[in-house]
């Protein structure tokens, strides 16, 4: 009699290959949610639903935003190429996980023993937990040592063919980073989108948006299409909105936004919905609307009001399918709740702008810097609660923030009194901060910073005090 773990095995390829073009997957047989399966560290095991400790080998870090919920009843997801599994970082129901990130040119199998290294550096010394695993189909061994690792590094990859800041950096369901927009460095708005392969290491171009923009927003959606918005172009604000099919590698205008705005922000929410809440209107206005796009019906509708007018904000989805603003240099945040289509305001311990906000695998949310800025401060969706923790070693504005495989918090660059290169990272555990004397090869500020599926870290763009930077470099 076969063993449940060859059974699942079989009965997964088997839907796989009905379902799913030139995708080979792994099974993980007897190892613990989210523990390694492949050769590539950023991979994990995700048990399917109905089984006991057996799961697909996937991609750990593919945007929580772009999962919807299993159908409650079937346990079965109405998207073909997609299986049903659970990842409780991202939803406490079954999720729908893309079976293309689960192709083992993404997460290649273990067939040997492999040493990965999780690493959070400083200045002295670098402590590691070095894991040896053996996989087989059924039985997995592990050892665990403590040795000290050698630094990571910052090295330059190819240069985008376009220097840029303020642009958007999206990753697709492939792997893929997708820059749309942004300010080229004669100040003007550009419609150019690049893409680059982590595997080549290489930029290429991909069709034109319709409209230049920068401030905009550039959302995945779960199908894989890219939802962009709004933005400014000169001096004209917008209120358009565009749909890139990656597969045709095509732009098709959609209906537009009901209100133009610039520095908003765009949520996908869990029913596939993508909320788009505040910006700034003409005059330099914040605003307080808030609407909603429909990727099924193609149409925009109106959703309750913010309480408070707000731009240059942040917003994150909860694990709880909440989703919560902060900032706009305001003493507030707010909680959208998508079941009622309201808002409910708090208070945070400080006013900002320019900041950052991570959501941590443990569920609470990470808030950094902000004009003039040292401080961080925790929240906790399970008690509401503000906290601060261990202030950054440096103040900065318009930096970026990463959340790592290991669950740190890679915090790049940015600007107080001029740009910087610093490099700090966060210890959730500990709620410390660490310097790293590895810093980026360029000062920059209004960058992007993207987690490629090999788990190095891309930086692209920016400015630095005098210079709009075309450059890109990787910390591996």
């Amino acid at each position: 009699m076969l063993p449940v773990s060859a059974i699942f095995c079989f009965s997964l390829l088997l839907l796989l290959s009905l379902s799913t073009n030139n995708v080979n997957c792994s099974v993980c047989a007897d190892i613990s949610q989210y523990d390694r399966c492949s050769a590539n560290g950023a991979c994990g095991c995700f048990h399917m639903v109905g089984a006991h400790n057996v799961g697909i080998c996937g991609f750990l870090w593919t945007s929580c935003s772009t999962l919807v919920p299993c159908d409650s009843q079937t346990k079965s997801c109405a998207q073909d190429d997609h299986i049903c599994v659970h990842h409780p970082r991202c939803n406490t129901q079954p999720v729908c996980f893309p079976a293309l990130m689960t192709d083992s040119r993404i997460c290649p199998t273990m067939t040997v023993n492999t040493n990965t290294t999780n690493t959070i550096p400083n200045a002295t010394e670098i402590t590691s937990t070095t894991t040896t695993t053996t996989t087989t189909l059924t039985t997995t061994t592990k050892t665990t040592t403590t040795t000290i690792a050698a630094p990571r590094i910052w090295r330059f990859t190819q240069d985008m063919p376009i220097a840029l800041r303020e642009h958007v950096a999206s990753t697709l369901l492939d792997g893929t980073i997708m820059i749309t927009g942004g300010q080229t460095n004669n100040a003007g708005a550009t419609n150019r989108v690049i893409l680059y392969n982590s595997s080549s290491g290489t930029w290429s171009n991909t069709a034109s948006m319709q409209n230049a923009r920068y401030a905009h927003t550039a959302s995945v959606l779960s199908n894989g299409k890219v939802l962009v918005t709004g933005g400014v172009n000169g001096d004209r604000l917008l209120n358009s909105a565009e749909l890139y099919d990656p597969s045709t590698k095509k732009w098709r205008t959609i209906p537009n936004l009901r209100n133009a705005r610039q520095s908003h922000t765009a949520t996908v929410l869990p029913n596939g919905r993508v909320l788009i809440a505040g910006g700034q209107a003409l005059l330099s206005n914040s605003m307080n609307t808030a609407e909603l796009y429909d990727p099924s019906a193609d149409i925009w509708t109106v959703t309750g009001s913010l309480k408070t007018t707000r731009s240059k904000h942040t917003a994150c989805l909860l694990k709880n399918g909440k989703v919560l603003v902060v900032g706009g240099s305001l003493f507030t945040a707010e909680l959208y709740d998508p079941a009622a289509g309201l808002w409910t305001s708090m208070g945070v311990k400080t006013s900002r702008e320019g900041h950052t906000m991570s959501l941590l695998p443990n569920g609470q949310v990470l808030v950094t810097g902000g004009f003039g800025i040292r401080s961080a401060e925790l929240y906790d969706p399970q008690t509401g609660s503000w906290t601060f923790v261990d202030n950054m070693q440096y103040a900065r504005k318009y930096h970026t923030a990463t959340v790592m495989l290991d669950g740190s918090v890679l915090v790049t660059g940015g600007y107080n009194t001029t740009a910087t290169n610093t490099v700090e990272f966060y210890n959730p555990a500990t709620r410390k901060w660490t310097t790293t004397y590895e810093r980026m090869k360029h000062d920059r500020y209004s960058h992007t910073a993207s987690l490629l599926p090999n788990g190095r870290v891309l930086v692209a763009g920016g400015r630095s005090n005098s210079y709009y930077w075309s450059s890109a470099e990787l910390y591996e």
